[in-house]
């Protein structure tokens, strides 16, 4: 089953500080066997926090990436323009990796964090219904994390800033703490085309 690893790190400002290092990073995944597509860009928010959204066709084929020469020489490169820890974490989204959003101009990621015991993924998507249909809303995805610290991840294309700045008034939750950020994954760097 194809499952998304969600990788945010937080690095030193602006492009010329990480370019080279995400390069190498983005040039590794695509030479990894199982690996579908990785999304990456900065959060519109604070573009000091870049948020990749990497497919892999299972968990396994993470795990043997991970546990590869491969992986440490990119942790060894992120590391020198790192100015924290990474937050990693799996995500199964239902459904799966449609175009129409990790191809939209911004990408919205909602997080709750912290869910009750009785959190109940089928109400939880059906929150994000509130995204579609509105103006600007290219399409919308969510699932839950896997692991123990459950997580649910919705994720919502959109045309513009503007777009989901209307929108996002409207969504409401009554499980978790909500974080959310949106994503320039049509960000310009000289050199990363078909990255």
């Amino acid at each position: 089953m194809p499952i998304t690893e969600r990788l945010t790190l937080s690095v030193k400002l602006g492009v010329d500080e990480w370019k080279e290092q995400v390069k190498f990073l983005l040039q590794t995944l695509k030479k990894q066997e199982g690996n579908i597509r990785t999304r990456w860009g900065p959060h519109a928010e604070d573009e000091s926090k870049l948020e990749f959204l990497i497919g892999w066709e299972s968990a396994d084929a993470q795990a043997k990436f991970q546990a590869s020469p491969d992986f440490e020489a990119v942790m060894a490169q992120l590391k020198t323009v790192m100015t924290g820890p990474p937050t990693v974490y799996f995500v199964e989204f239902k459904p799966y990796a449609p175009p129409a959003i990790i191809d939209a101009a911004y990408v919205q990621v909602i997080t709750l964090d912290s869910l009750s015991g009785s959190a109940n993924e089928d109400a939880l998507k059906g929150s994000m219904d509130v995204f579609t249909g509105q103006e600007g809303c290219t399409g919308v995805t969510s699932g839950l994390s896997t692991g123990t610290d459950k997580r649910f991840v919705g994720v919502v294309g959109w045309t513009s800033l503007e777009a989901s700045d209307a929108a996002t008034s409207k969504f409401a939750v009554t499980d978790g703490q909500m974080s959310t950020c949106r994503v320039n994954f049509r960000f310009p760097v000289k050199g990363f085309r078909g990255l």
